[in-house]
């Protein structure tokens, strides 16, 4: 009868010489994503026209009983909503 699986050593070392490509790109990409998050400060921020884009914008979640609403509800006052059975988050 024919073996269904090999040794867990030897099923490693088959498949790190197939995609130890993929893990070193993978460990490459992941290193140099976070150095350049962690250079950020907050003055970079301030200058960010995309931070200052969506910074502006204040996301709310507004659930009804059959319904959840997500966007920007800044001409509806909570109280008209929950007056309506709405629950803020």
């Amino acid at each position: 009868m024919p073996r269904w699986f090999d040794p867990w050593p030897v099923f490693f070392k088959r498949e790190f010489n197939r995609n130890w490509p993929f893990l070193v790109g993978f460990a490459v990409t992941g290193t140099l994503i976070t150095k350049f998050s962690l250079g950020l400060t907050e003055e970079d921020a301030k200058k960010s026209p995309f931070v200052q884009r969506h910074k502006r914008h204040k996301r709310t979640a507004i659930r009804s009983p059959n319904h959840v609403f997500v966007g920007d509800f800044e001409e509806t006052s909570h109280e008209e909503w929950e007056h309506n059975g709405c629950h803020l988050t």
